[in-house]
């Protein structure tokens, strides 16, 4: 028998859950990868209970999605999201006798993506994760299940879901709806979860933040929820987050799953999104399914290597099934395989001109091009910063700033300078002040100091810290990150004065040696 839900969650242990959720699961993996909170970790093993007990607004910023749609994300307020780690760490053995209450008796994982303990590893959740040899691949046995032949595919989700989430329904979902009402002024455990999501988003009790990874957990306390009664009923299903595919005996019963699936998520206020509802007959042939059309490619050559024609061949299936399907998950997918492939020179240098080619034209692929197209296939620096200069150029005509601070990144990685910068480095501050953009704008400093050997009072880096002592003094909660860095500690107060003084940066030693 496969492991159960529960299994996963009882090899964590409470200090496990609070430092992969704090030291590695606070900056979201779609940010260039520049950040890390394992000081700050360190730091509240000695300093979190002189944390203020306030309400924080937090930094937002919009991440390109597989659609081609930018999704909304945040990074919390330090100090308020430690306050959240530490209550579920705290309150570990009670969350995991719901979620053992919610999930027992279950034949197979209904939820696919949750929290795991992974080898040689501290972090604890990965939104792409998938080992069918861990979890099992209960898809294909729900075409045939306990309750029958499955002749219909429900295809559902639910509408804006983490920022959908209303705080108050985690004790809803954690001791039920009567309980959770007649002691909501009580202190006591599950209201003090709720109490510190909500803090963490200036004590507004809607919505979770999208990015860190114990926004993940506290929406499986609803959501599993939610899966027992529907699974109680007879719906065969898994749910990948807040992604519905449920396997059903007729048209009727899947018109059924969505009439229950309604009713259950509105005893959450919580809404079915019904223009993504669709009900398939069964089978889907092989044609329908992008990964079963790459799955035997690209052909190894009779050198026993992938050579350029076999490239070329892959990559053009791959985009026209991106584009047919308007999902870009599909070139992800067709990225990630072939770096796992030996290819030839030359099908090294055509794939990298091609996917590099493809990521100026869908910022969604940029997050791999260092890890799975510059590194493994040895794509030289000058043609990084001609990569980097277009991406610039197309940045700011689309005031796009998610691919200017990846273009900014790859300078500051690969130590070159950018075109936009040099020529007139007043003209695009301006306009990075003017984005009013709190990760730009730290970028733009990180790249500024590496040019000035980091010299806070060099000519080029001053203009900068001058907003960061404006807005610090205007709006810190929302800039916290950039004011944080850039200013010195005798220009922080209170708790950021304390952290300050205890040398903790937010930025990874590596690019300070960087720089």
């Amino acid at each position: 028998m496969d492991r159960c839900y529960i299994d996963f969650l009882d090899e964590i242990s409470s200090d496990e859950l609070y430092e992969g959720f704090l030291a590695y699961g606070f900056f979201p993996e779609k940010l260039p990868p520049v950040f890390t909170a394992v000081p700050f970790f360190d730091y509240c093993k000695t300093a979190s209970n002189s944390f203020e007990a306030t309400w924080n607004e937090y930094i937002t910023f919009r991440a390109m999605r597989n659609i081609g749609v930018p999704r909304l994300m945040g990074i919390p307020n330090p100090f308020k999201y430690q306050r959240v780690c530490r209550e579920l760490a705290n309150d570990w053995d009670e969350i995991r006798a719901h979620f053992r209450a919610q999930t027992d008796g279950q034949s197979y994982c209904v939820s696919r993506i949750h929290i795991r303990k992974k080898r040689n590893e501290k972090r604890i959740f990965e939104m792409t994760y998938k080992n069918w040899r861990v979890d099992g691949d209960p898809e294909s046995d729900l075409l045939m299940h306990d309750n029958g032949v499955s002749r219909f595919l429900v295809k559902a989700d639910i509408s804006t879901c983490f920022p959908s989430i209303y705080t108050h329904s985690i004790p809803w979902a954690l001791v039920g709806k009567e309980v959770a009402k007649r002691t909501i002024h009580d202190d006591i455990w599950y209201n003090r979860i709720d109490k510190a999501c909500s803090d963490m988003r200036n004590g507004e009790t809607h919505g979770l933040l999208i990015g860190p990874h114990a926004s993940n957990l506290i929406s499986e306390i609803i959501l599993t929820t939610i899966d027992k009664e529907l699974y109680d009923n007879g719906y065969r299903y898994v749910r990948n987050v807040d992604d519905y595919s449920c396997y059903v005996s007729s048209f009727d019963e899947g018109q059924r799953f969505l009439k229950n699936l309604e009713e259950a998520l509105r005893e959450f206020d919580l809404l079915l999104n019904h223009k993504k509802t669709r009900i398939i007959e069964l089978p889907i042939g092989a044609e329908k399914d992008w990964k079963h059309q790459l799955s035997d490619l690209p052909k190894v050559g009779e050198s026993g290597m992938v050579e350029y024609p076999q490239v070329n061949t892959f990559i053009d299936t791959a985009l026209k099934l991106a584009m047919e399907l308007d999902d870009f998950a599909i070139i992800n997918y067709a990225i990630k395989k072939l770096k796992g492939l030996d290819l030839s020179n030359n099908g090294k240098r055509l794939a990298a001109k091609r996917f590099m080619h493809m990521a100026v034209l869908y910022p969604y692929l940029l997050q791999l091009m260092e890890e799975y197209i510059f590194i493994p296939y040895g794509v030289d620096i000058g043609d990084i910063k001609k990569f980097s200069d277009t991406i610039y150029q197309e940045a700011i005509r689309l005031n796009d700033y998610e691919s200017l601070c990846y273009a900014i990144y790859f300078a500051v990685r690969f130590g070159f300078v950018l075109d936009g910068f040099e020529s007139d480095y007043c003209e695009a501050q301006k306009y990075v002040i003017k984005s009013k953009d709190c990760l730009l704008l730290t970028m733009t400093w990180i790249y500024f100091m590496k040019q000035n050997h980091w010299k806070r009072d060099a000519t080029q880096v001053k203009p900068l810290n001058k907003v960061a002592l404006r807005l610090k003094n205007t709006d810190m909660d929302r800039y916290w990150l950039f004011c944080y860095e850039a200013l010195k500690q005798g220009s922080l107060s209170g708790q950021w004065r304390s952290m300050k003084r205890a040398g903790i940066s937010f930025i990874r030693k590596d690019m300070l040696a960087s720089v």
